[in-house]
């Protein structure tokens, strides 16, 4: 095993772009960067290959050459990939408690429980927090019911690499070894996989687990931040514990916690870029040779490393990497869905994609570099985030894995965040277009038809040849978790494009957003917004017709065709608290919220039909409300369809699920959702 528990940021190559200066980057995009990915855009964005300028320059080293030149970056020499469909959830990977990733010793787990009974400490004056830490940490540890036994530790390990490590794969599986990883980490990881526990442990366990989870969260924040590695340039395991630690807090924990992740994820982001010691390529970059002594040479210097040394700074390279890709996805998926301002921006990401995951599960550098020899001789070569985005926007294929492809799913997400930004100030200030899109209607079209660009490659991957030697081998439902990890990116996209999640919420009466108060003229602007600009136009149309169709796929998959209707467990009723994938349940929340306001704005309130009494009611009509709105072939269909405010069967089933979720976001979902119902039925809501 290789510990890569002290190894430093410094020694693992640039994350960002370096301005020259520790500064913090412009927060939009520059004119010379939206000239770069959309001037040289075939006609009419009809698929056409192009020249793509080639990688010379780093960003900010010249403004000499062609617009394109200093955003492609530098080719490093490691981490190539051709397209695997294994990533997001490959249950190839399927993971017992006795199994060395999640194994733990009865010595470790006592050090870990240790260090939270002596430093997670509560204020004194917080009663029901000091009893809720005494409930979790009192008790016979040695006995394996212990929500903190040796057991239980194992268990939640075993959980995160089963459940989550797939969908942000940051972390190296072949050499981790929990008596080798930073107690920060492992307690990140362990909280992560409380929360993810599965319902074979039964109600009882997995409530505990997300009360263990919030407890572990709540002080392991402070813990990082007042460790001596918390400083520039900062280890790669404190990257990778902030990153599990506000994945965790944003998408499974409480309201409060989620506000305090959204607080520090500027903090992480700006940790990040002040770490940037490299500029360029090391010497260790290069893939060894073979010597006559059995060590290996850098072919760039000839200098001798061994190969166990070679390989920990390729980990080491890649994870930093996949570390800097997470925290984009994170800041663009985020600001996206939750309405959250994004600090990062697709133009410092001067990095390659990550690499394939055949590379990435080697067992050894022996291993490594026969796949990397073997990728080489089939001309398959490294291709960077920036290049990658731009043939994406080209509607171009990009050889990438599923992370990958989320990587630039993330890309386009940005891109759509800013450019709506710039549209904000040009209404408020003044001025003309934007030259090089051709104004507002271009750049959403062509942003459109790439976000439909990428969900096409992302099928073709999928169906791969079988002949292909470097796919990795899946059954049906492995298949269908990954296909259904990109439909939920592809439909918040369009969905995001087109409506404002915060707009849709003030319009169904929320009362508190983005941690402040809601006013009585903020609901009346939003509502001014949503009936009279909205509402009407063939956005609201577009925007309403994805959500139907993401609906229908997770709630109707049997009447939503292939490849919906495939695969394990599609029969049963969907719930929230079952579901593995991350985003999956807040774009279902962002979508009815969608629908509702498309049907509430044109046709007021649905006074016709009866009120659904009794779960299969409301499955029942839920099921014939989406067969009939969600069967449309065409957004423009609904501009003569009425009744599409009839939906409280489908608001009444989601409110359910949500509220039976782990998740107190979920839980205000649902809140939100009773008073659609109550204003679909003619009521008010105070």
């Amino acid at each position: 095993m290789l510990m890569l528990d002290h190894m430093e940021m410094s020694n693992s190559g640039p994350v960002f772009a370096d301005d020259g200066v520790n500064k913090s980057p412009y927060v939009g995009m520059p004119e010379d960067f939206m000239a770069y990915l959309f001037n040289s855009l075939p006609a009419n964005d009809s698929p056409h290959s192009h020249a793509l300028p080639p990688p010379l320059l780093n960003y900010g080293s010249s403004h000499n050459g062609s617009h394109g030149d200093q955003y492609l970056g530098e080719q490093s020499p490691v981490g190539l990939f051709p397209p695997d469909p294994q990533d997001v959830m490959a249950v190839n990977n399927i993971l017992e408690q006795h199994a060395p990733e999640a194994s733990l010793t009865e010595e470790r787990s006592q050090e870990i429980f240790d260090l939270i009974s002596e430093r997670f400490q509560e204020d004194n004056e917080d009663i029901s927090a000091r009893q809720r830490r005494n409930s979790i940490l009192s008790g016979d540890r040695s006995s394996g019911e212990h929500m903190l036994s040796r057991r239980m530790m194992q268990a939640y390990v075993g959980s995160y690499w089963y459940h989550f490590n797939d969908q942000m794969p940051i972390l190296h599986k072949p050499t981790f070894a929990t008596e080798k990883t930073p107690n920060l980490l492992l307690i990140a990881i362990m909280a992560i996989g409380a929360a993810c526990l599965d319902r074979t442990h039964g109600t009882k366990v997995t409530m505990a687990g997300a009360e263990v989870s919030n407890f572990l969260a709540e002080h392991l924040r402070w813990e990082v931040f007042m460790d001596r590695s918390f400083k520039p340039p900062a280890k790669l395991w404190v990257f990778q514990t902030l990153i599990l630690l506000e994945l965790y807090e944003k998408m499974y924990s409480t309201r409060e916690l989620h506000e305090r992740a959204h607080i520090h994820h500027a903090t992480t982001v700006t940790l990040m870029r002040r770490g940037r010691s490299l500029i360029g390529k090391s010497t260790l970059d290069s893939p060894p040779q073979h010597s006559t002594d059995g060590s290996r040479k850098s072919s760039a210097s000839g200098i001798a490393h061994t190969a166990d040394e070679w390989w920990n700074h390729w980990i080491t390279n890649e994870a930093t990497r996949r570390a800097a890709f997470a925290a984009f996805i994170i800041d663009s998926t985020h600001a996206t869905m939750f309405g959250h301002s994004a600090v990062m921006v697709a133009h410092e990401m001067r990095l390659t994609l990550p690499c394939d995951e055949s590379l990435w599960r080697a067992a050894s550098s022996a291993e490594v570099g026969r796949v990397e020899a073997n990728l080489m001789s089939r001309g398959i070569k490294p291709v960077t985030f920036l290049e990658g985005l731009k043939r994406t926007l080209s509607h171009q294929d990009v050889r990438t894995t599923p992370f990958g492809r989320a990587v630039l799913m993330a890309g386009l997400l940005s891109i759509t965040y800013h450019m709506h930004q710039r549209d904000l100030q040009v209404n408020v200030l003044g001025g003309g277009v934007i030259q090089a899109l051709g104004g507002r209607d271009k750049w959403r079209a062509t942003l459109t038809r790439a976000y439909d660009s990428w969900k096409s490659h992302f099928d073709k991957a999928l169906e791969l040849n079988d002949s292909d030697p470097y796919r990795l081998d899946m059954r049906q439902e492995d298949y269908n978790v990954v296909f259904e990890s990109r439909t939920v990116l592809h439909h918040l996209a369009h969905m995001a494009m087109h409506a404002d999640i915060v707009d849709c919420q003030m319009f169904a009466r929320a009362k508190r957003l983005l941690g402040r108060s809601i006013g009585h003229q903020e609901f009346l602007s939003a509502q001014r917004r949503i009936k009279e600009f909205w509402a009407p136009s063939a956005r609201a149309r577009d925007a309403t017709y994805y959500a139907l169709k993401f609906l229908l796929s997770v709630l109707v998959p049997d009447r939503a065709g292939p490849p919906y209707s495939t695969g394990p467990d599609r029969d049963k009723p969907y719930e929230t608290r079952d579901d593995v994938l991350l985003n999956r349940p807040w774009v279902l929340y962002f979508a009815a919220l969608v629908v509702w306001c498309y049907g509430y704005a044109i046709e007021g309130p649905c006074l016709t039909g009866s009120t659904p009494v009794g779960h299969h009611e409301q499955w029942q009509q839920m099921r014939a409300y989406l067969s009939k709105y969600g069967g449309v072939t065409d957004p423009n269909e609904l501009r003569n369809m009425r009744g599409i405010n009839g939906n409280t069967a489908m608001l009444m089933v989601l409110k359910d699920t949500f509220d039976n979720s782990r998740w107190e976001l979920l839980h205000e979902g649902a809140n939100l959702l009773h008073n659609c119902i109550v204003l679909n039925s003619g009521g008010n809501v105070l």
